[in-house]
């Protein structure tokens, strides 16, 4: 199994640029190598047409449309598939700045449950984001880009001060306590919080661009299950500042260990693609990174609400009929929540449930509360504690 793969929307560290809100990735995954058996197949359509290459953004839609039949019918020939994903941007910085304030491994005063069982955590990193202002976002961003940990770990005050000023947005009592108990206590405690990483590459792993390759390496993990083909290779356009962190992320990722971890109402497995080779190329040399252009550009045009020609639709079509779409945004997860989560929240709790999760609500409780003070004795965070002294949260 091969993947051919093409990008766009990169804006580096200007991520609140307005004009690129989102940054995509697409791919063209095959079961034989593409650029060695359809490259001469691929000029000549080109040659036909009187076009030097699959560049999409340069021909427009009139070129593609004369094309689009005969690229359709290698396609199915071939039996291709396609992997597609949008990160939003502003929904990226969300993220970010949710996982860097209330992870309870990293703040004794966050809430274990809020931040460890999955569509909690996404419930209340949603309300986070309603708090954020322009100017919120920007400073965290800041800091997280800062070169210096001293300046970024001086901003962090500000930071949760000005979201606290806004937590009576917030509708809910509960939410409310929750995100005042966790941001007044990571004000308090600038120092604390593992917020800094140096180095270009390192801030590189914050980027849009390596979160939407790991998603990539995700989608492509599960064609190789359902083919039950390991994925021998990955061609990936040629992107000058990222190509040193995909190359690694690719190592990190298809080396690390395929034992399970079992989290509340989710397993990971952090092995993707394994026995995977990793390469960058150009799109003037690799037909297959052509198509995953084209495939792209017309996935933006769909986006962006215009009506594409036809034969250009006709590919589109085949694309989502056999692809895969990964959409990290947040009408995107909402939808994603929403629809696995609607009947479970339907259903009303048996009273001895409800008995039961209110004596665990208590049991964290007085958990989070003993981490609050150990820390303030010690100056261990949670996740430097061994089970022997902090036991499940569940447990009395």
């Amino acid at each position: 199994m091969f993947a051919f793969v093409d990008e766009t929307g990169n804006t580096g560290s200007n991520i609140f640029d307005e004009a690129q809100p989102d940054f995509f990735t697409g791919a063209l995954i095959t079961k034989t190598n593409f650029d060695l058996l359809y490259t001469r197949a691929i000029r000549e359509i080109c040659r036909r047409h009187r076009l030097d290459s699959l560049h999409a953004s340069v021909l427009g839609f009139g070129p593609i449309e004369d094309l689009a039949p005969e690229i359709l019918s290698l396609l199915k020939k071939i039996d291709a598939r396609f992997f597609l994903s949008r990160v939003e941007k502003r929904y990226l910085v969300a993220t970010k700045l949710f996982d860097t304030f209330f992870d309870s491994g990293e703040n004794p005063a966050a809430s274990w449950n809020a931040y460890n069982i999955r569509p909690l955590k996404l419930i209340l990193c949603f309300k986070v984001a309603t708090l954020l202002t322009e100017d919120i976002a920007r400073q965290f961003w800041e800091m997280l880009m800062a070169r210096n940990e001293r300046q970024a770990r001086l901003m962090i005050p500000g930071i949760c001060h000005a979201t606290l000023e806004r937590v009576s947005m917030l509708k809910d009592q509960k939410s409310r306590q929750i995100v005042t108990e966790t941001l007044s206590w990571a004000r308090d405690h600038p120092q604390a919080l593992d917020i800094f990483i140096s180095g270009r590459q390192a801030k590189n792993g914050h980027m849009p661009n390596m979160v939407a390759f790991g998603n990539l390496l995700d989608g492509l993990e599960g064609f190789s299950k359902r083919w039950n083909r390991p994925l021998k290779e990955i061609v990936h356009d040629r992107q000058s500042q990222f190509e040193g962190s995909l190359a690694e992320w690719h190592r990190i990722f298809s080396n690390a260990s395929d034992e399970p971890i079992h989290r509340p109402g989710e397993t990971i497995v952090f092995q993707k693609v394994a026995g995977s080779t990793f390469k960058v190329s150009t799109s003037k040399d690799s037909a297959g990174i052509q198509i995953a252009d084209l495939v792209l550009w017309l996935f933006r045009q769909y986006l962006s609400g215009k009506t594409l020609p036809k034969h250009s639709a006709g590919i589109l079509r085949y694309v989502f009929k056999k692809g895969y779409q990964h959409d990290f945004s947040f009408d995107g997860v909402g939808t994603q929540l929403e629809q696995q989560y609607r009947e479970i929240m339907a259903k009303d709790i048996p009273p001895e449930a409800l008995a039961e999760g209110r004596r665990i609500i208590e049991g964290q409780e007085r958990r989070r509360q003993e981490l609050i003070t150990l820390y303030e004795e010690d100056g261990l965070m949670p996740y430097e504690r061994l089970p022997a002294t902090i036991v499940s949260p569940t447990d009395d």
